[in-house]
């Protein structure tokens, strides 16, 4: 679920905020704030970009909102502040699965049932172990 539109939501307000971003050619259209892996790297993509064009991925952010799989009663537990989040590739979305999946933060903020976004820590870099 990509955010959509100019929906991008990085929340870093200070210098202190660290973030990172790389460049790269697209092979496919991208939508701000759609989550992605590029290669070995997860981000949130800044903003809609055409095929065959440069975009930015923000691949580290203290502070930012993705998507995430919906939060029930049953899940909820999984997604206490401090817990690791792991991005789902098939879903474009992170959860609290492992399992196939790759991690890329931990969370800031506690959801609510009911949320399809989450306020992550994002450290896209965390998946690479070799």
């Amino acid at each position: 679920m990509a955010l959509g539109g100019t929906d991008y939501k990085l929340r870093c307000s200070t210098k202190d905020d660290p973030w990172a971003v790389l460049e790269f050619t697209t092979a496919e259209v991208y939508t701000a704030g759609q989550m992605v892996r590029i290669n070995d790297t997860v981000g949130v993509i800044v903003q809609t970009v055409a095929i065959g064009y440069q975009a930015v991925l923000n691949y580290h952010a203290a502070r930012i909102i993705v998507p995430c799989v919906e939060i029930t009663s049953g899940n909820l537990a999984n997604f206490a502040v401090g817990s690791k989040v792991y991005f789902d590739v098939a879903d474009a979305e992170v959860n609290a699965t492992a399992a196939g999946n790759y991690l890329c933060g931990i969370v800031r903020v506690a959801p609510s049932v009911g949320d399809e976004t989450i306020h992550i820590h994002l450290i896209g870099t965390l998946g690479i172990v070799a």
